[in-house]
């Protein structure tokens, strides 16, 4: 019988009430409903005995030695998201504990918010919104473009920028891509996609979609020298981390009229500067604070593919496990 403690804002509501009771009919479970995340000796004292931590990032406590060897029953971590860069996986695989993540509970609602970031900066529909409330200056223009026809190059072609491909492709667009994963690129040319060299990509495009993972020594993806490449009326979305991009080059491309529109979901500018409240009140710079994966159907689908990683990893056979290749190759999956 394994121990399963789980740390979320929700407590219990964070599993369905059917899923709660098959767990408690063949392990222990302990639910501690927290708003952020434990320090190290809470930690120590919340997952003693733990076999199984199962968590949100929110709530995450630091894996570091230090609690980790006060944890020496520990065996798998289930993380409650897609990401898993801050965790150390090769460390842990050293200790024998497993990460389990959620790859595909979100990837519909984040390549259709990458296109409505598209959209929103070709229509410039966020600006209008602001203009009619009396929230953005009267000289300002609306004035934006059809996305119809226009090459979109998507930046690591995982499940959602494959999912973006289908969709934009849908609307016209032509669509080249870009990944250093060789899984990934097989799984695009299979998709029809075409694949280019990531200067390449930026030459040719009209609009950039950021959907890759962020790999250590492979970002910002977007400096200053990449964003060079691209044209002056080019637009860039960002629905990966904000440090894909280099915030500073973006501000300066925007500044120079050297780039049309910066869309990131996150708040990568800060609306108490001049400078970058400026860019937002004119409209070329969108935020959408972190809010690509916060749908109805994400929370409910996620809610049960929880379920199913604890109870795998609580029966000692841990689905969509991470090892050090993954952590290493994670472009987007």
């Amino acid at each position: 019988m394994s121990q399963i403690v789980v740390l979320s804002r929700a407590g219990e509501a964070s599993l369905p009430p059917a899923s709660v009771k098959a767990l408690r009919v063949r392990h222990g479970v302990r639910f501690l409903q927290r708003h952020d995340a434990p320090t190290g000796e809470e930690a120590a004292e919340l997952l003693a005995g733990a076999t199984v931590l199962a968590s949100t990032n929110a709530t995450l406590p630091v894996l570091d030695d230090a609690l980790l060897d006060r944890l020496p029953g520990l065996r798998h971590v289930v993380l409650y998201a897609t990401g898993y860069e801050h965790l150390d996986i090769e460390g842990l695989a050293g200790r024998g504990i497993t990460v389990t993540t959620l790859p595909e509970y979100a990837t519909n609602a984040v390549a259709e918010h990458a296109l409505a970031l598209i959209f929103a900066c070709a229509t410039r529909i966020h600006l209008a919104n602001d203009k009619a409330r009396g929230r953005a200056p009267h000289h300002v223009s609306l004035r934006g473009v059809e996305i119809s026809n226009r090459t979109l190059a998507i930046i690591g072609m995982g499940r959602i920028g494959r999912r973006l491909a289908q969709l934009a492709g849908g609307l016209g667009m032509n669509i080249i891509g870009v990944d250093i994963d060789p899984d990934a690129v097989a799984s695009a040319a299979a998709a029809r996609i075409r694949m280019v060299t990531h200067e390449a990509a930026l030459r040719e495009a009209d609009l950039v979609a950021l959907t890759a993972s962020t790999i250590e020594g492979h970002f910002p993806i977007l400096g200053a020298r990449e964003l060079a490449l691209l044209h002056p009326d080019a637009f860039v979305v960002n629905v990966g981390r904000p440090v894909l991009a280099d915030t500073d080059a973006v501000r300066d491309r925007l500044l120079a009229r050297r780039l049309r529109g910066y869309a990131v979901d996150e708040v990568a500018l800060d609306p108490g500067d001049p400078i970058d409240a400026v860019l937002m009140a004119e409209g070329r710079v969108l935020q959408s604070a972190h809010s690509a994966w916060w749908r109805d159907e994400v929370l409910a689908r996620g809610a049960q593919m929880f379920a199913q990683a604890i109870q795998a990893a609580a029966d000692g056979a841990p689905i969509h496990v991470v090892g050090p290749l993954d952590h290493a190759l994670a472009a987007a999956r």
